[in-house]
């Protein structure tokens, strides 16, 4: 298989197949999986990665928004899919037509939906969103008496089947004792709200809460479903999780070597000469920059793999190529492979390290990385499928 030898992300099949029996392994009996593939599935490609979890057995997957669902519709996958966020009233045919789960989040937007459908006999399945203490979209599960009236009217309305009920936990990636608590509450808050529904007659089929850190460190409260999203791809959530699931990352990162040079002491590298050599040093400039995702921000401040051995980034990252010092290596040679994150011989980087560096989590780098650099997929060794958004 044919791919510009510059910059690529290799997504391991094995790993990923890993990761979704160990989270498997920690959920009860019977209850399902729903694949996490929005944003690309976290930049891994959403439609090679949907058709794998879906051939592992995951029974549902999750997207952000039509346009991701309409994407993996066009890609062959067949299965139930779940939309999280919001999606305009006036797509409701095309909800209906795809055959798409669409999460409701007020009783105005079931309107809405409902009234898109008036003098039809479609429909569409539904999750309601209850607010637990995320804060973020849903109906309040606490201290507001009117949600109950408000799904019991949704419950009524001709063209919404509820088939689901979920929330969301913001630190369930936490074992801080206060965190824990709050995780707990809302547990609480989620189940008194099912209870009550459930005195009126509504009985969802599906009641899911568990996101990552959910179901590595509370799989009591797994229900009907989970619905893991950086775990699936080998990156724990929190570094609070260490040492409770066997993880294994998904993606590395590789560039490649474009040209070696020897430079004297007090010579200045990059935009703003921000750095000076201060011995004999050899640079080589490597072919990945900002504009591939890998962030400005890291300049000067991170280090890559080159034949097995760390080297610092120097200088100011650059929109498609950054500088290092490799006068530990004397033995590398332009087109030589550079390890941005991922295993080099007995040595490896964690994109959450690198997150580290930034204060900021490894979702955010992931996601981050650029169209332009081709995902190949890997069974073992051999290259099972090239993703390439621009050609």
């Amino acid at each position: 298989m044919e791919y510009l030898k510059r910059t690529w992300a290799d997504v391991s099949l094995d790993h990923l197949r890993h990761n979704y029996e160990q989270l498997r392994a920690h959920m009860p009996s019977g209850c399902r999986f729903l694949g996490v593939v929005k944003a690309d599935a976290y930049g891994h490609g959403a439609v090679p990665v949907s058709r794998y979890l879906t051939e592992l057995g995951a029974e549902y997957l999750a997207v952000s928004n039509i346009e991701e669902a309409v994407q993996l519709r066009q890609g062959g996958i067949r299965g139930p899919i779940l939309i999280l966020g919001y999606t305009p009233a006036v797509y409701a045919d095309r909800l209906a037509r795809l055959g798409l789960r669409q999460e409701i989040h007020s009783l105005e937007y079931a309107r809405q939906l409902n009234e898109q459908f008036k003098g039809s006999n479609r429909r569409i399945r539904i999750h309601l969103k209850l607010d637990t203490g995320m804060s973020r979209l849903g109906f309040f599960a606490y201290n507001c008496e009117r949600t109950v009236d408000e799904l019991k009217e949704i419950s009524q309305m001709d063209h919404l089947i509820i088939e689901g009920v979920f929330t969301h936990f913001p630190v369930a990636d936490s074992i801080d004792g206060a965190d824990a608590n709050f995780t707990h509450t809302q547990f609480e808050r989620f189940m008194s709200m099912l209870n009550t529904l459930k005195g009126i007659g509504i009985e969802p089929q599906l009641r899911h809460c568990c996101n990552s850190g959910a179901a590595i460190q509370y799989p009591e409260y797994a229900l009907d479903m989970i619905r893991p999203g950086l775990a699936t791809y080998g990156v724990l959530p929190s570094t609070d999780l260490r040492g409770m699931i066997d993880l294994k990352p998904v993606m590395q990162l590789r560039s490649t070597i474009f040209q070696i040079r020897d430079f004297d002491p007090l010579i200045t590298v990059s935009y703003g000469r921000t750095y000076t050599t201060l011995d004999p040093t050899k640079i080589a400039v490597v072919g990945i920059g900002y504009a591939d995702g890998l962030s400005r921000s890291f300049s000067g401040n991170i280090s890559f793999l080159l034949h097995g051995k760390r080297v610092p980034q120097i200088g100011r990252i650059c929109m498609d190529m950054c500088m290092i010092d490799i006068s530990r290596v004397p033995e590398a040679q332009v087109g030589d492979v550079v390890t941005i994150f991922g295993t080099d011989g007995d040595d490896r980087i964690d994109v959450d390290d690198m997150a580290g560096r930034l204060r900021t989590v490894p979702y955010e780098l992931l996601c981050g990385i650029n169209k332009r650099i081709p995902r190949i997929y890997l069974d073992g060794e051999n290259e099972t499928e090239i993703l390439q958004y621009i050609v």
